[in-house]
């Protein structure tokens, strides 16, 4: 989920104009990645006393125009009732989501923090406070509780003037993303210095590392120890002198990576990356198999031990310790880690029972990826101990069904203790109770729903530290219009599309077209829409390819169907390269990539005949052309060419042999009397031809040109001072090689 939770006083207006213009820009970028990291939308207003209305919503539309419906307005005394807005955020929302609050005073609800600290420990979310004031003392507890949450859910700080909301937006659009991954939270209370010796292994496709607080400065230094520049692979996405720096940048090398940060003051530092290896930890009273048997917090004052689900390590790779850290860093526990039994396949891992510190602290693992690479990931929130409370039950605040539909009804309770569980409509139970040794779920199912199943319903959990109770809201109606989209539309440059969806029912409905989430005018045009609803467009042109949607509304809510125009194209042949160096034995790869619809068949040519393809050259699924043993032979102009039923296109690369040079003394050492001239011959080979350099004493000696490639070296009359030893250096592109010989004059 990503959730905006918003201070609507009226001193926000600033803000708000530019959060409506940022959230477009969000939404666009989240939803043209081909890894969808947004599942809906959530948005929470508050203005004290007042919290809410609730927006939950799959739907970007929708979200934009609660956003743009906003109505900011007085003001009163300065704290706000925002930690509550941010629990109802964090409620709503699933787990691991992404919530960005904006405000300009601290909380007036801070005694409600210890709940929140709880909820975010069990929803592993990250909270990023956007703040353009703060009532002028940072040091009141109301906003103490927003460095608290913030450390708590690895998110941060930022202060800002009110005209760079839009500068940290520009960030949120590339730190929302799938695989995210943590990599280090550290916390400062003072200004200083701090370097990081972290592994960064191959998994790793970027890394961010985001340092809030006062005159920051970031340096990153790569394994082999060169620094980063910022027009050399190193992106800012945010650079606010006065409060804080985000830089992003591809590790190309894997090893240890050193990370230098500074600040003028107290300040917080985020590294996280985009990998597929994470991990997802729970505590348990007795190692369990089962994650979802655990807890997602440690209880304080019993030995509670850690298990481990580790993603996407594949064997042999391994995790070998947990070290339990303080947000400063320091740590105060390691554990070592051993796989669990039971055939877990490397995923599952545990650690020995242990007492939770006081302190409130983060899990860093350790371990091995399966090429042998360290491996470093840091839990996405921070842990305490905490007493066995009364159970945690969760309910939708409102459930929305369908007539004649099947409806279920869900509540979910998390405790670390046996409790009972019932499911109540009004002082009607539904179903027996149940009881449970530890978190569960509980869920009634009605077959056929109608307006008779409409009201309020309540799951009460029952447990020795005592009672926890959530209701919601059941709302029956008539179900959306349904939709049967039409088959795809294929067309040519010129001709004209017509796209249609076909709306099921009786029922009174409006139609729209959406493409990229923009709706589409009605009116004439080259694109319009027909009386019968389909949409038509004409004089196609390449770019009018891709998908449409089409949205029929009601009372009852919408429903969207896909229809994909498919725009055909002549082939556009890219290979990556022109020219290619091999050397013997070696294997060459030339990509060969080809846009174009319908989908150009790839084929590969040598010197105008078609490669014939062996165990030794062979075309991949992807065009790319593979020559494993590379030999001299094999030198010459490759041509790929791609093939639709639009066209022909194709592009050549030439592929060199090259050898790298290497050289050897005819004599070894050579005798010549006062007077005579001296020989010294050496024998260099390569591809290119190498050019040969001649050395006495470390410096180089100047010849006429023929000296460099005939490998001799002639002195007409050798005198006693001329003798010693000579140095021959063969190069190429490719490299050099170097032979001595002994000159003797006597």
């Amino acid at each position: 989920t990503l959730a905006f939770v918003f201070d609507v006083t009226g001193s926000m207006w600033d803000d708000l104009m530019q959060v409506i213009d940022g959230a477009s820009r969000i939404l666009e970028r989240s939803l043209s990645r081909r890894s969808q990291a947004i599942a809906n939308y959530a948005l929470v207003p508050f203005h004290d006393p007042d919290i809410g209305p609730v927006t939950i919503t799959a739907d970007p539309a929708v979200f934009q125009r609660e956003l743009r419906e906003l109505y900011v307005q007085g003001g009163g005394d300065c704290p706000e009732m925002s930690v509550g807005a941010i629990k109802a955020a964090v409620e709503v929302a699933n787990p691991g989501s992404f919530i960005y609050v904006f405000s300009d005073a601290r909380a007036k609800d801070y005694h409600k923090k210890e709940e929140l600290l709880r909820l975010l420990q069990l929803k592993q979310s990250q909270v990023v406070f956007v703040l353009t004031g703060d009532c002028g003392d940072r040091t009141h507890p109301g906003y103490l509780a927003y460095e608290e949450i913030a450390a708590t859910s690895s998110g941060q700080v930022f202060h800002l003037d009110k005209q760079q909301v839009t500068e940290v937006l520009k960030w949120v659009e590339s730190a929302i993303q799938a695989s995210k991954v943590h990599l280090l939270s550290t916390d400062h209370e003072e200004e200083g210095e701090h370097t990081w010796k972290l592994p960064f292994d191959p998994s790793l496709k970027e890394v961010t590392i985001s340092l809030s607080g006062p005159g920051p400065e970031i340096e990153v230094q790569d394994p082999l120890g060169r620094i980063l520049q910022e027009d050399e692979g190193l992106k800012v996405l945010l650079n606010i002198p006065d409060s804080a720096k985000v830089v992003a940048f591809k590790p190309e090398h894997p090893g240890l990576w050193s990370i230098k940060v500074y600040s003028s003051g107290r300040h917080s530092v985020r590294i996280t990356g985009v990998s597929n290896i994470d991990f997802r930890a729970g505590f348990s009273t007795q190692p369990s198999l089962d994650l979802n048997r655990t807890l997602e917090w440690p209880l304080q004052g019993v030995p509670i031990s850690l298990v481990i689900n580790s993603t996407g390590l594949q064997a042999p790779g391994l995790l070998d310790s947990v070290e339990l850290a303080q947000s400063s860093g320091k740590p105060l526990l390691t554990l070592p880690m051993k796989t669990l039994s039971n055939g877990s396949t490397h995923q599952l891992w545990g650690g020995p029972p242990f007492h939770t510190p006081k302190e409130r602290f983060y899990l860093k693992v350790k371990g091995k990826d399966h090429e042998g690479n360290p491996l470093l990931r840091v839990s996405g929130v921070s842990y305490s101990g905490m007493a066995p409370g009364a159970p945690l039950v969760s309910m939708a605040p409102r459930i929305h069904g369908y007539l004649h539909q099947p409806l279920l009804v869900s509540c979910s309770v998390h405790s670390a203790l046996p409790f009972r569980l019932q499911l109540r409509r009004g002082e009607a139970r539904l179903g027996e109770e149940r009881h449970f040794q530890q978190s569960g779920n509980s869920s009634w199912e009605i077959l056929r729903a109608s307006k008779a199943e409409e009201g309020m319903y309540e799951c009460t959990a029952i447990s020795r530290a005592g009672i926890g109770r959530a209701k919601a809201q059941i709302v029956v109606t008539d179900p959306p219009p349904q939709l049967v989209p039409a088959s795809n539309v294929t067309v040519s440059p010129g001709e004209t599309a017509v796209l249609s969806c076909q709306v099921l029912g009786e029922a009174p409905y409006n139609l729209t077209w959406v493409r990229d989430w923009r709706v589409l005018p009605a009116s004439t045009g080259r694109v319009a829409q027909l009386a019968d609803l389909s949409l038509e467009v004409r004089g196609i042109i390449p770019t009018d390819g891709g998908r449409y949607q089409c949205m029929a509304s009601n009372a009852n809510g919408v429903t969207r169907a896909s229809v994909w125009l498919l725009v055909r194209e002549a082939p556009q042949v890219s290979i990556h390269t022109s020219s290619q160096h091999f050397s013997q034995g070696v294997e060459v790869k030339v990509s060969c990539s080809a846009s174009g619809y319908p989908t150009p068949h790839i084929s590969w040519s040598r010197e105008g005949q078609t490669l014939q393809e062996d165990s030794r050259i062979h075309v991949d699924a992807q065009g790319t052309l593979i020559i494993q043993g590379v030999a001299p032979e094999d030198a010459g102009n490759y041509s790929c060419q791609a093939t639709n039923e639009v066209g022909t296109d194709q592009e050549t690369v030439t592929l060199y042999y090259t050898d790298p040079p290497s050289v050897s003394a005819v004599n070894a050492v050579v005798l010549v009397a006062v007077g005579e001239e001296a020989v010294l011959v050496c024998k260099a080979s390569g591809v290119p031809p190498p050019r040969v350099i001649w050395y006495r004493g470390g410096r180089e000696m100047i010849l006429a040109p023929e000296g460099s490639s005939s490998g001799k070296l002639r002195i007409p009359v050798a005198q006693e001072r001329d003798a010693g030893i000579y140095t021959c250096r063969a190069v190429n592109e490719l490299g050099d090689a170097s032979a001595e010989i002994q000159l003797a004059v006597g």
